[in-house]
């Protein structure tokens, strides 16, 4: 990204970080931080500042996720393989080559999905889309759709008042519960909103 600040905020997470690998991944763990930098807005502005804070956090989820399933664990030791604490761990590691099938792979797959991050954001309109369950005179769903307009995320309302198909689907979603609002976003379901 031209800055080498990004470098520097990343230096100490070798091994986990610095070396204990009771932590996660190190090259996931600096995408993380670097998310943060990548989405970064001005604190005065408070409604850009939160459109912000959700989209890192949903990036960083995505990556954990992805890494997960991809590698089977986010831990270091898990991964690699060697316990570093033990007296010449890391040597052995490291004249193994296994660095190269392991640690190498992991980078790889972080700077792709970090770069695709950065793609997408230049791209409009990539926040997902929520369909939220509502009824009308409910300050709950109210509260909930000011939410995803602040933090600008779209959303498709459909009220289940006079609606037999649109009432069946919000009373299977909300399941024993048979509150409002029902957010369902990319397969999963919120059920209330700040106490609704």
């Amino acid at each position: 990204m031209g800055n080498e600040d990004i470098l520097w905020t990343g230096i100490n997470f070798m091994g986990g970080f610095s070396g204990q690998q009771e932590a996660p991944c190190g090259a996931l763990s600096a995408a993380v931080v670097c998310l943060g930098l990548l989405h970064r807005a001005p604190l005065a502005d408070k409604k850009r500042t939160k459109q912000a804070r959700h989209r890192a956090r949903q990036d960083a989820d995505e990556l954990v996720r992805g890494f997960k399933t991809d590698f089977g664990d986010i831990s270091c030791r898990q991964l690699v393989g060697f316990d570093f604490s033990k007296p010449g761990e890391y040597q052995r590691f490291q004249e193994s080559g296994r660095w190269q099938e392991t640690c190498m792979r992991y980078v790889q797959f972080v700077v792709e999905r970090f770069y695709g991050f950065d793609e997408r954001r230049s791209i409009p309109g990539d926040a997902k889309k929520v369909i939220i369950y509502t009824k009308p005179d409910c300050r709950f769903c109210d509260e909930a759709k000011r939410d995803l307009e602040e933090r600008g995320v779209p959303y498709e309302e459909i009220s289940v008042e006079n609606n037999p198909e649109a009432e069946k689907e919000w009373m299977r979603l909300a399941g024993e519960n048979k509150i409002v609002p029902v957010l369902v976003s990319d397969g999963e379901v919120k059920v209330g909103f700040g106490g609704g």
